[in-house]
């Protein structure tokens, strides 16, 4: 249920993102949800649940919006490990460091793919422009906070820890005792 619900999440969030939040095909200002979603896999879950839901997630981007067939799942599978690898050699594992590398990984991602299309590419790319690549970063972690909490719901939701009923049940007066 868990593959099923975050890869129906994805579509979601692809669909947003290349329909509503993407005005033109150059347009600076818009976000990169997919890259939130592969930064809450990330942090939170395991390596192959989480590849089982980011390869079809990046094929079906890769279809709405590739230039190079495998493009997008290289960058979410890249982007995935790059910010797996940098989790676990965290000192502090819930902090507020997880934000800022999230946008420091998009950068450096980003990078990686630009380099990497500048050589495969026969048309002329998109010149590289630092504020542009900042800005969509800030993006990024601006859509960080929200998102992260509404995967949280979701993943509470998918897993059965929220229901109405134990909301609704009555206490006993010892608040130690469950």
């Amino acid at each position: 249920m868990f593959v099923i619900g975050f890869f129906s999440l994805g579509v979601l969030l692809i669909g947003l993102q290349t329909t509503l939040f993407m005005v033109n095909p150059l347009w600076n200002a818009s976000p990169d949800f997919y890259f939130v979603l592969v930064a809450y896999l990330a942090y939170r879950h395991d390596l192959f649940r989480s590849l089982i839901i980011l390869f079809p997630l990046g094929l079906i981007f890769d279809v709405l919006s590739g230039v190079l067939l495998g493009m997008y799942p290289a960058l979410l599978i890249l982007g995935f490990l790059l910010l797996k690898f940098m989790a676990s050699h965290l000192p502090v594992r819930e902090s507020l460091y997880q934000v800022p590398m999230i946008g420091v990984s998009y950068l450096l991602v980003s990078w990686l793919v630009y380099v990497f299309m500048s050589f495969a590419s026969e048309s002329p790319l998109v010149p590289w422009s630092w504020p542009v690549m900042l800005m969509r970063a800030g993006l990024v972690i601006l859509c960080t906070f929200p998102l992260f909490r509404v995967f949280e719901f979701f993943n509470r939701r998918i897993e059965g820890k929220i229901s109405p009923l134990h909301k609704m049940r009555l206490r006993s007066g010892n608040r130690y005792r469950e």
